[in-house]
């Protein structure tokens, strides 16, 4: 207990014992490794709906489920595309923004908003494929929990979904706090 108090003590007087300018830089290196996740886990969300619409495609009962599929991949891809767009332009506006800490905590909860409602954009597309999907397959299928196709090719996706759906709304509601705290805090405010 004691060797943990030292370190409190310790680390205590090493935050305290820098300049508000180390203390800013190091909390923008924070933000910027935040920042660098945001597109990985925007590509393994996509991945992952594009697999499961390709493996529902490999059972699919009629030209209009593939062609619906088709769609929906195409509707994701096309998000993608955009998100990627928009992260370009708002990596070119960090290099000419200062590093200044507020800035850069707005900025991570501005992209945390967005990664929020891209998810919403790609499982609604996601499920408006899926869900024909299902209810046509559920015809041929059994649906029971306790079937091992029905478990990984319907329950499972659809508690996925409902995590992923829960997580973001946080997601979102954290970003959207901490903009409007900063905002509150901040004499101009910028854009979202």
């Amino acid at each position: 207990m004691n060797a943990h108090i030292r370190d409190w003590e310790r680390w205590k007087t090493q935050w305290q014992g820098q300049t508000a300018d180390e203390r800013s830089l190091r909390l923008s290196r924070a933000n910027r490794r935040r920042l660098a996740i945001i597109p990985i886990f925007e590509s393994v969300v996509v991945a992952t709906l594009l697999i499961l619409v390709v493996l529902a495609l490999r059972h699919a009962a009629s030209r209009y489920e593939a062609a619906l599929g088709l769609g929906v991949s195409v509707g994701i891809c096309s998000v993608w595309l955009q998100r990627v767009f928009i992260r370009s332009r708002e990596h070119a506006s960090d290099a000419s923004a200062g590093n200044e800490y507020l800035l850069s905590a707005r900025d991570v909860a501005v992209r945390q908003a967005r990664l929020a409602q891209f998810i919403w954009i790609t499982l609604l597309l996601e499920l408006v494929f899926l869900i024909p999907w299902w209810v046509i397959g559920s015809r041929m299928h059994s649906r029971a929990i306790t079937n091992v196709g029905s478990l990984l090719t319907m329950w499972l996706p659809i508690v996925g979904c409902v995590a992923l759906i829960v997580w973001s709304v946080r997601l979102y509601r954290k970003a959207r706090r901490l903009m409007q705290a900063i905002d509150q805090a901040t004499p101009s405010d910028p854009e979202v």
